[in-house]
């Protein structure tokens, strides 16, 4: 897979225009041109429709049939055109979302995967939680917002123009007396209007600020309580064999409590919002007659020049109201950035981790032997592992780890194959050599019984009776019929089963250096003892290195090495 570099300095926003810049940029920007020019033409034509009310209202002032006919007609045709091109409008805006959705959940994926970013998170103290929902709803909620108020507020932007023409040009003069003065103010609608939406726009700012920060809590709480729900399906063998529901229960609605009281939260900020909001919305109906009434009883304007004022102040209001309407959603944009940024800095923060602590040098060899120089190995908080630890392994050597829970087994399998940050020292792998590691809890990946066998793929490829012949070794018989069906086969295969499967794809795979991490540990010691003659018949040329307990690997194996947790370690031959 070719993932893209990851630059230590890149921010979600600037990772995110850069969309606009990649290989897709010509089709993105077409995209938006059409869109914007579709959104200008329901601009116009709402300009036509507030221009259509002075007809329509002055002939049925004057009780004229026929030009109220005509009127109808001409809106007929207006407004089919305006539901065509909203309909086209949409179209494009969805397809400029799924297109920037896509380019933004690759980028994302590489920089989350590359050099293992996903798995050294985990090893920060301030983990990323839940990066899935990250990926998967954080990034469609930016992408969908962005564009909603990107293109939102072009539209607003080109109506505000639009009418504050018309209604500059429908206010005329008003004379406003004070004392013995007069004071005549030129276009008074238009800043009546400006008036009442900063009024409106400060005090929904001032209501809703709160929202940014609650709205960012909540989603992580929703987040976390999902997750609980989760794990309490992967795992529900264990919580039913405990009898663990009530427990489970009171565990679920603790996480769910805090949902609760945030949400209670964002409900009263939420009501004080509408409040303003609606009365907001509500007096500005009637204010745009109250303000345009002197002019119409003083025969100024006619009765369809009153409702073109009503219509243009309404756009004007509207316009200038963006924020006020869209601070919910801008408040959402808020928090899904804020989230992403955290995501994004983790990111770096892994980054950073794998650089500073991890020294250890692989390097390729052309000796067919792997070995080990001067390694130490320490736990995130410094506590030692291993001490100083040298050996060389032969391809016919069969190494066997021991030592009580803990004492740095499965680290030091971590750290042979590159993954373990925490370490220093040398390490020589025979150049051009597969290394397979086969961990005590399988990896079943959500797919077909084959795609899991050549899990995650192989150079060249592998016939169906191959693979049965695998699984039959690995006496799976009962899935030979079964390797195109798509499962949960993590769920379906117990413990045991999965740990064969994983045997039966290593003889697929045919590594070079087969690495079991207690990789028979749910099985019994005649099936152990069954796999392991399987391994040596099976890749009699593939090197071994085995974490066990059990007295019966030993015979499988030429070497002992032996760790009592304190870094000290015991190395013994055993032929």
């Amino acid at each position: 897979m070719k993932y893209s570099t990851w630059n230590l300095h890149t921010s979600p926003w600037r990772l995110a225009i850069s969309y606009w810049f990649s290989r897709e940029a010509p089709l993105a920007w077409g995209v938006l041109l059409i869109t914007i020019i579709l959104n200008l033409g329901i601009v116009f034509i709402n300009l036509y429709l507030n221009n259509w009310q002075t007809d329509f209202y002055n002939e049925l002032q004057h009780y004229n049939h026929s030009g109220f006919i005509a009127t109808l007609i001409n809106f007929s045709i207006i407004s089919g055109a305006y539901i065509i091109i909203s309909g086209c409008q949409i179209y494009f805006q969805m397809m400029l979302q799924i297109g920037w959705r896509r380019w933004l959940t690759d980028t994302y994926l590489n920089n989350w995967l590359y050099n293992k970013t996903y798995y050294y998170m985990n090893l920060l103290s301030s983990s990323t939680d839940n990066p899935d929902q990250r990926i998967s709803e954080d990034i469609h909620l930016f992408v969908t917002n962005t564009l909603t108020l990107f293109l939102g507020f072009l539209k607003q932007l080109a109506t505000l123009i639009t009418f504050v023409v018309v209604l500059w040009h429908l206010s005329g003069s008003f004379a406003l007396a004070i004392s013995h003065y007069s004071i005549t103010i030129h276009g008074y609608l238009v800043w009546s209007v400006l008036a009442y939406s900063i009024l409106g726009t400060w005090l929904t700012t001032r209501a809703g600020r709160p929202l940014i920060h609650l709205n960012v809590s909540q989603q992580r709480y929703e987040a976390d309580f999902r997750y609980s729900l989760v794990r309490l399906r992967e795992n529900d063998t264990s919580v039913a064999s405990y009898h663990g529901e009530y427990q489970e229960k009171n565990n679920f609605m603790k996480t769910f409590h805090t949902i609760y009281r945030n949400y209670r939260k964002i409900m009263n900020v939420t009501t004080i919002l509408t409040w303003i909001t609606s009365s907001y919305s509500q007096l500005s109906i009637v204010f745009a007659f109250f303000m345009a009434s002197p002019r119409y009883f003083n025969n100024e304007i006619q009765l369809g020049q009153l409702f073109e004022i009503s219509g243009a102040y309404w756009y004007v209001h509207t316009a200038l109201s963006y924020l006020v309407n869209s601070f919910t959603s801008f408040a959402e944009w808020r928090s899904v950035l804020t989230r992403l940024n955290q995501f994004t800095g983790n990111m770096r923060g892994a980054q950073r981790l794998m650089k500073a602590e991890q020294s250890v040098t692989i390097s390729p060899t052309r000796a067919e032997s792997f070995s080990v120089k001067n390694l130490y190995i320490h736990c995130p908080d410094r506590q030692i592992l291993l001490n100083n630890l040298s050996l060389q392994l032969r391809p016919t050597d069969k190494l066997l780890i021991t030592g009580p829970s803990g004492c740095g087994k499965s680290t030091l399998l971590r750290t042979l194959i590159g993954i373990w940050p925490f370490s220093q020292g040398m390490i020589h792998i025979p150049a051009k050599k597969n290394i397979m590691l086969i961990p005590q809890i399988p990896y079943i990946p959500l797919n077909t019984m084959r795609d899991i066998l050549i899990y995650p793929g192989m150079s060249k490829p592998v016939s169906t009776e191959s693979l049965q012949k695998a699984l039959v070794m690995c006496n799976l018989p009962f899935l030979t019929d079964k390797l195109d069906e798509f499962k949960n086969w993590q769920r379906v295969l117990s413990l045991g089963e999965q740990q064969r499967l994983t045997i039966a794809r290593a003889i697929l795979h045919k590594p070079d250096w087969l690495l079991l991490d207690e990789a028979t540990s749910a099985l019994d010691p005649e099936s152990e003892f069954y796999v392991y003659t399987l391994l040596q018949k099976e890749l009699p040329k593939t090197g071994l290195i085995s974490v066990g307990h059990r007295d019966g690997l030993h015979k499988f194996h030429t070497m002992n090495l032996e760790l009592d947790g304190l870094g000290t370690w015991r190395f013994v031959t055993q032929y």
